[in-house]
């Protein structure tokens, strides 16, 4: 299942999509949007939910495209000079550390034993069991997606679709499969989720994937949300955040289209919304909460898509993906805040503060901590009580 393109058809395939990226980075800045409000403030939150900070520990700056990666109890973090770092989830000691030659554009991946990243030079960069460096691959594309390491495989999803299998010890390429991107791409990353033998994965033409781990042969292939309008534009349907999985359906967001659910199964639709965001979503088989664009915190039903309670209380302040934590939604937003919603009421029931910046990466939780990392590099554990 290996493709193969002439070195001039990839150059004029890779130039295409730079070009395409360049476009859509100066149409978003040239937009003419109305500015946006100022943040809502802050309320007072009764003390229902205490939430003890268990440890602390900084890293660099964190770009938007680096991720928390847990394994057991372990958490994997990254910074944009380099920096991997490997942290002991319950008390935040530092395993240990390594340096990454180019910086990092893209992580952290990690199955405990092997960790992986992509570095500003395009190559996906291989860590052992101590962070040591087994093997370094450039790509003939740059990365949005953080590596995802899986029972010793590192898979790779490139800004042009296409996708790399390698053995996480030796660095053998052990499967590829290209997709054709759309004429315009997203500068955000999407997500690979294990589930059993399989990968589930979103692109950037709105479409839910399921690949056979051990090959990369399709399991299945469905569109989430339907394209719509003229424009290019108008038409980005691009899957943001990692699809969210919980008993028999995946749930993901199409940025700033819509959201909604499918068949693990077969990849069958279930339902679909229109919604305005961009972050991922959080559900756990009954429920599903998602951040919108404005800041609205909303629930739908996961199996038909009924919206249930939402809340307003937080608007404009540039929120992260949500994390359902059994009966509470955590959610993050620009000035280092993490909000507790009760998930039955969405009613706000405690809150945490960071270093001021910006929740930089989805939230994670590892065992019963709830792992934070900061715009500026910040690394939290908190223990909801």
């Amino acid at each position: 299942m290996m493709h193969r393109y002439p070195t001039g058809m990839r150059a004029l395939r890779l130039g295409a999509l730079v070009l395409a990226g360049l476009l859509l980075a100066l149409l978003a800045a040239c937009s003419s949007a109305p500015r946006q409000p100022d943040p809502t403030p802050l309320q007072p939150v009764p003390p229902i939910l205490h939430v003890a900070k268990a440890w602390s520990a900084h890293i660099g700056a964190v770009a938007p495209n680096l991720r928390i990666a847990v394994a057991g109890s372990r958490v994997v973090v990254a910074s944009n000079d380099g920096q991997v770092r490997c942290l002991r989830a319950d008390d935040g000691a530092t395993l240990w550390r390594s340096q990454v030659a180019g910086g990092v554009s893209a992580g952290v991946g990690s199955d405990g034993s092997f960790s992986a990243v992509v570095n500003q030079d395009n190559q996906v960069v291989a860590l052992g069991p101590q962070g040591q460096v087994l093997w370094r691959y450039r790509l003939p594309t740059s990365v949005l997606t953080a590596p995802a390491v899986f029972g010793g495989m590192i898979i790779v999803q490139g800004a042009d679709e296409h996708l790399w299998a390698f053995n996480a010890a030796t660095g053998a390429l052990l499967w590829d499969d290209a997709f054709e991107p759309p004429s315009l791409l997203l500068q955000r990353g999407s997500g690979i989720v294990r589930v059993g033998d399989a990968l589930v994965l979103g692109d950037a033409s709105g479409h839910l994937r399921a690949l056979r781990l051990r090959d990369g042969t399709s399991l299945w292939d469905s569109m989430l949300v339907q394209p719509r309008g003229f424009t290019d534009v108008e038409r980005l349907v691009a899957i943001t955040g990692a699809p969210a999985v919980a008993q028999s359906t995946v749930c993901a967001r199409a940025y700033q289209t819509g959201l909604g659910c499918l068949s693990l199964a077969d990849g069958h639709l279930l339902w679909s919304a229109q919604a305005n965001g961009y972050t991922g979503v959080s559900q756990d088989g009954k429920l599903l909460v998602a951040t919108q664009a404005d800041g609205v915190v909303q629930s739908y039903a996961v199996a038909d898509g009924k919206p249930g309670w939402h809340n307003d209380q937080l608007k404009w302040r540039d929120l992260s993906a949500p994390l359902l934590l059994g009966h509470t939604v955590a959610v993050g937003d620009l000035h280092g805040y993490v909000s507790f919603l009760d998930a039955g009421s969405g009613r706000i029931i405690g809150r945490v503060s960071t270093d001021g910046s910006a929740i930089a990466s989805p939230l994670a939780l590892a065992g019963k901590t709830l792992v934070v990392l900061t715009r500026d590099g910040a690394v939290y554990g908190f223990v909801p009580r």
